[in-house]
């Protein structure tokens, strides 16, 4: 018990160990500053003054130590470099106790050290702390982290290469995707954003968990508390559940005040582990799902529109029928004009003209932008306005998609009033309205969709006996409002065979 607690106070004090390395940082140019205005003649200085910034500056980087040493306890490291930074730290500590020493009355009176050592022990104390920080900077952010934003003037004088942010290219932009179903999934793909995202925490120098993501076999092998990705389940893969978790917890990756980790990384993560994890498959090696071919797309260049092979979706009744048939193609102009919105447009297969619209991409659409559906109304089957700034005047242009089949509009800013637009979308089979202020008012007028087959409403204002009530008027429609607490219970005891679909019939 007494040597737990003890580990316990030296896990606390060790992380004190950044708070405490500044004080002798900044005692120590206070002295070098006013060592030089002293010999310049400009200042006069009091030698109890230097004595006692000194002896701070001695007392602060012996405590930096041990509270370092305590830290490293936690490994993660790389452990030259850091051995490399402890003996610097040390001799650091000790050539201030040496300066100060040199400063002391009582032995300059007795042995004059202070011509012998004082000003070399003070040189190499400076000298010390410079090479000691950067280390110390190298061990914690990598090894480019002092000159990653060294201005482009001196970059180039310097002969480094122009700045450019992990995972783009020189504009600053993430480079496309030029043939998606070529594309190897974790190397191109996933890789990319546990470069940018997760690598400085993860690297060669710096091993937070003993975790590497820079090679594929350590992220394999896993950190110190084993692998941390289950292929093919997603619920068991660790690396999952720390994205998931509130960015306020210690236990959140990417720490708070990190970038994070956005919405379409973690599907595609997800997809990635869903598919077995694989490490050398490519895009059309693997089944794409219907969530996930929007977000492929928004991946690549200008090729991205060409279709996604092994997608993987529910199959609809009128959407298959409307296949067989034709449609004009949408004209260059008006693709252009909408990809000028932020629009991606996706074909449905080689052998007709019909599209979805996706504006995954661009999530400042709004309302005003929106009169552009009329002029793609035979050819567009899906649309996705998810997370974007639409309201319901959209929906007004939206009703003129007579041919439309699916349509998202999740996290928009739709109301009840516009819904009423909607009763005019005669083939629409499914609807997404998650995370709206939708409430049974509102889809009391979806009840003239005799051919509405699914309905998202989680974290609306809708309720069971709201959505029991739109089911008389449609009996075939599937009506998902989240899972209850109840629900989750039977989730978690159910049958391994047993699918979301027979809970939602125990309902």
């Amino acid at each position: 018990m007494l040597i737990l607690a003890i580990s316990e106070w030296m896990a606390f004090l060790g992380r004190f160990h950044p708070l405490l390395v500044h004080l002798p940082i900044g005692f120590l140019i206070i002295v070098g500053f006013l060592e030089i205005l002293k010999i310049s003649g400009r200042l006069s200085v009091s030698q109890d003054i230097l004595r006692f910034i000194l002896l701070v500056s001695a007392l602060g980087a012996t405590f930096a130590c041990i509270a370092g040493y305590f830290l490293s306890l936690e490994g993660g490291y790389n452990e030259e470099m850091l051995e490399e930074h402890k003996m610097q730290g040390i001799w650091l500590a000790v050539f201030c106790w040496l300066a100060w020493l040199a400063k002391n009355t009582w032995l300059n009176d007795r042995i004059g050290i202070n011509k012998l050592l004082y000003a070399p022990a003070l040189i190499l104390s400076l000298i010390l702390m410079g090479v000691a920080g950067h280390h110390g900077g190298n061990l914690t952010h990598g090894e480019t982290y002092l000159t990653d934003n060294t201005p482009q003037p001196f970059r180039g004088w310097l002969g480094m290469p122009e700045k450019t942010e992990k995972g783009t290219d020189k504009a600053g932009e993430k480079p496309k995707i030029q043939n998606l179903n070529e594309a190897l999934v974790y190397q191109d793909i996933i890789q990319p954003i546990f470069e940018q995202k997760c690598e400085s925490c993860h690297n060669a120098n710096k091993m937070k968990g003993d975790l590497r993501l820079d090679e594929i076999d350590l992220f394999k092998k896993g950190g110190k508390h084993g692998a941390i990705f289950v292929a093919g389940n997603v619920d068991e893969s660790e690396f999952i559940k720390r994205i998931l978790l509130p960015e306020s917890d210690d236990d959140h990756m990417p720490p708070k005040g990190k970038t994070q980790i956005t919405e379409n990384e973690l599907a595609l993560m997800k997809w990635w582990i869903e598919q077995g994890a694989p490490f050398d498959k490519k895009v059309s090696q693997l089944q794409v799902t219907e969530p996930i071919k929007p977000i492929l797309a928004s991946l690549g260049g200008a090729a991205a529109s060409t279709q996604i092979s092994g997608v993987q979706q529910d199959k609809f009744d009128i959407e298959e029928k409307l296949l067989t048939g034709t449609v004009d193609a949408i004209s260059d102009k008006i693709a252009n004009e909408l990809k000028q919105t932020g629009a991606l447009i996706l074909p449905f297969a080689q052998n007709n003209n019909f599209v979805e619209i996706s504006y995954i991409n661009n999530s400042k659409f709004d309302d005003n932008q929106a009169s552009m559906f009329s002029k793609v109304a035979e050819q567009t089957l899906w649309l996705r306005l998810s997370n974007t700034s639409i309201g319901d005047k959209t929906l007004e242009e939206v009703a003129k998609l007579n041919n439309l089949t699916r349509l998202h509009l999740e996290q928009t800013k739709i109301t009840d009033a516009g819904l009423k637009h909607l009763a005019t979308l005669k083939n629409l089979e499914y609807l997404n309205l998650i995370g709206t202020k939708i409430s049974d008012a509102g889809i009391k007028q979806l009840a003239s969709l005799k051919n509405l087959k699914k309905l998202y409403l989680w974290k609306t204002e809708v309720t069971p006996a709201g959505a029991e009530e739109l089911k008389k008027s449609i009996p075939e429609l599937r009506i998902d409002l989240g899972m209850t607490e109840q629900q989750i219970a039977d989730f978690l005891k159910a049958k391994p065979n047993e699918t979301s679909d027979d809970l939602y019939k125990k309902k």
